[in-house]
């Protein structure tokens, strides 16, 4: 947790030593990619960079940041979220180099650092946790003003990533399962007795009115994303003993059970019981999964849910997709994937020495 006076000093540190390389404004109308990230000196920042590797501004953080996603609606526009289980969420002008927002948790809930926008309803939808009961919260705020006009249950505990279903009306909830509380920030409350699932969310009652369980509940469902046909792929993080061999992926496109992805023994254990970010290739029928701990980005067929193939890529966790995927690791680099880039494109790698990028990546229009 971190104080308003702590989050007023770092804020104010943003608008000189902590922005840098910003480009002009004529000369930034292009794809950045923007993800959170540290220092060796344990400062957190967020940092928004082309593809020439050219840093378009580095803003300094009161914690550690988490998920980035992009305000359509005004370019060079940000929403960052605090790690778990973080009380702040920041809207950042990339171009200026500033801070335009904050956005605080109430009293008795925190963020899981992950949001979406709901352009139709003109609505921000967070992943929250209410921690006086133990029960996951969708909080729902005014996406320009972000004052909160509705709270709804999540369908269970933990709710982690979320998903904005084709239709705009619909959200899938990646409840992790997994009690958490702030006095003992990142330890798992309830391993024995946690219970995962995957649930569907009508915006228009903010009624849960699906919601599916995996065989093992000791699989927590944390990441996803969302196909353009509305398949939802999701990631899991294994909560078991550590040799055990388990599935890591799930799909769910309308069957009445949720379908692990299919592939041999060997992929499940180099994979290393954890996965983090989840990102679909539409054009490409691909859905990638990072697995940082496992140093490799594993390819499935979406279609089909199976195994495709890996890349071994040392801490790499952050995925998005523009023309291909992209990835970042926690070692300062980033790559475009082998899998998605064709023979005749320029192979990306390009190196940030001095910082080390956080599990998610994002893109927005500069």
């Amino acid at each position: 947790m971190i104080s308003r006076r702590q989050f007023l000093m770092a804020a104010a540190a943003t608008s000189s030593a902590t922005a840098i390389g910003t480009l002009p404004f004529a000369e930034s109308q292009k794809q950045w990619l923007v993800s959170a990230c540290s220092n060796k000196y344990n400062e957190h920042f967020v940092a928004a960079f082309d593809l020439n590797g050219q840093i378009i501004n580095q803003i300094k953080l009161p914690a550690r940041g988490h998920d980035a996603i992009a305000i359509a609606s005004k370019p060079g526009h940000a929403l960052i979220f605090a790690r778990r289980p973080g009380t702040f969420i920041l809207e950042v002008d990339f171009v200026n180099g500033t801070i335009i927002k904050e956005i605080n948790a109430d009293n008795n809930t925190h963020f899981y650092g992950h949001g979406i926008i709901a352009a139709d309803h003109n609505i921000l939808l967070t992943s929250e946790n209410d921690f006086a009961t133990g029960n996951g919260l969708i909080v729902v705020r005014d996406a320009q003003n972000y004052q909160v006009l509705e709270q709804y249950a999540s369908g269970g505990i933990g709710p982690h990533q979320l998903g904005l279903m084709p239709d705009g009306n619909n959200i899938v909830i990646a409840n992790g399962g997994i009690q958490t509380h702030p006095e003992q920030p990142r330890k798992k409350l309830n391993i024995a007795t946690m219970a995962p699932n995957l649930a569907y969310l009508d915006l228009s009652t903010g009624k849960v009115t699906d919601s599916y369980s995996l065989d093992n509940n000791q699989l927590s469902i944390r990441h996803l994303a969302v196909s353009k046909k509305g398949k939802v792929i999701a990631g899991l993080q294994y909560q078991g003993t550590k040799t055990d061999l388990v599935p890591l992926a799930i799909s769910h496109h309308g069957e009445d059970a949720l379908q692990y992805l299919s592939a041999d023994e060997n992929t499940w254990r180099r994979m290393n019981q954890y996965t983090a970010s989840v990102c679909i290739d539409d054009n490409l029928d691909i859905a990638a999964i990072s697995c940082p701990r496992a140093d490799l980005i594993s390819y499935w067929s979406l279609s089909k849910g199976e195994y495709l193939s890996s890349e071994r890529f040392a801490d790499g966790a952050g995925l998005t997709h523009i023309d291909k995927l992209y990835a970042t690791s926690g070692k300062g680099h980033v790559i475009a994937s082998k899998v998605t880039t064709r023979p005749t494109d320029k192979k990306l790698s390009l190196s940030f020495s001095q910082l080390k990028w956080d599990n998610h990546l994002t893109h927005i229009n500069g």
